[in-house]
């Protein structure tokens, strides 16, 4: 299963705090959509790497869609400028596990 978040009209900082909440014990894959002209600092762009490590560490997808990061914003985050690109790289990533497990 893949849980899907989208920052609508929240301010990145609420979005961010609503994220970190929400995640403390998921048990899915996550996709993260923001708002296509949000832009990000260090400090924000550090939180969610946070959440990325937090999601991994539980051997699961976490996927960040935007058109403003890119990777050279993070080299640990996982960005794709779409949904759709964000769905079939968890897929991908799963094959992945299931092969390697």
């Amino acid at each position: 299963m893949t849980e899907v978040h989208s920052q609508r009209n929240q301010s990145l900082n609420s979005f961010i705090e609503h994220l970190e909440g929400h995640l403390s014990d998921n048990r899915q894959h996550v996709i993260i959509e923001f708002n296509a002209e949000q832009e990000f600092n260090a400090y924000e762009i550090e939180q969610l790497e946070t959440i990325e490590k937090r999601i991994r560490s539980n051997n699961l997808s976490f996927v960040v869609v935007s058109l403003k990061l890119d990777y050279d914003s993070s080299d640990a985050l996982t960005v794709v400028p779409s949904a759709d690109e964000a769905y079939d790289l968890i897929s991908f990533e799963e094959m992945q596990r299931d092969l390697l497990a």
